[in-house]
């Protein structure tokens, strides 16, 4: 009797968990992400970074977003690092056609980031938490009357990293992998809502002292309503350039 309750316990959950997946609609586009970011040491402990993003879908034919990211970086020990800044972002619809095509955001962001260090390799883990405000939608073409509604979102970001080249080599070639998630936090403070999972594959290439190149493949996987997500499948390149 105690079994055939565990099989029919187990039929039951294969055939929820089928019809859950089945029952999810994807949306699928393809994308090309370029980002440069520059960092300015202002002490042995402080630096300031600005970023630069420029974001499209459909390959390179239709925008979708502009970021311009600057922040204070605070170096509290070996391993720890706190992050602070802002965020300007620009987000278009994907409707080429659509009038207004641009919604505006503006965010205040805080994050810490622990590094754990192991031969040729690393691990590392940062906390993101983004103060959000955001054009309410539907957007009206006269700008004048456009208001902005606020909310908060938590990122959470797992890096790994492994050397690829010889210890010695001019130039080091490393090997990156990381999955972030994004949840979005109720009025109260409380994580209650998945929004976004990115997961990234790819090289980092260590130029000189100044230059270095991050790219590789990204899949981000993004809730847009209680049966449809949206899949961008894209190509990232980052610059990192030190003055």
């Amino acid at each position: 009797m105690r079994i055939k309750l565990k099989i029919g316990l187990v039929l039951v959950i294969i055939i929820c968990s089928l019809k859950f997946s089945f029952a999810q609609e994807y949306n699928k586009v393809n994308g090309i992400w370029n980002a440069a970011f520059l960092d300015l040491k202002l002490s042995n402990k402080m630096s300031l970074r600005t970023e630069l993003h420029l974001r499209t879908i459909s390959y390179f034919s239709v925008w979708n977003q502009h970021l311009f990211r600057p922040q204070l970086s605070y170096k509290a020990s070996k391993n720890v690092t706190w992050r602070g800044g802002y965020t300007y972002l620009r987000n278009f619809d994907q409707d080429v056609t659509s009038d207004p095509r641009i919604r505006n955001e503006h965010n205040i962001w805080e994050q810490v980031q622990f590094t754990l260090p192991l031969k040729k390799a690393s691990f590392s883990t940062w906390i993101r938490l983004e103060h959000r405000f955001q054009e309410e939608i539907p957007l009206k073409k006269d700008k004048s009357l456009r208001s902005f509604d606020f909310s908060s979102r938590i990122r959470f970001r797992l890096t790994f990293q492994k050397l690829l080249s010889k210890t010695e080599a001019k130039i080091p070639v490393n090997l990156v992998l990381y999955n972030e998630i994004f949840t979005l936090m109720s009025p109260s403070g409380i994580p209650f809502k998945f929004n976004q999972n990115w997961t990234f594959l790819g090289l980092r290439i260590k130029l000189n002292e100044k230059l270095s190149i991050n790219s590789g493949f990204q899949k981000n996987t993004i809730f847009k309503s209680s049966d449809n997500y949206l899949k961008n499948r894209l190509w990232n390149t980052i610059l990192f350039y030190k003055f």
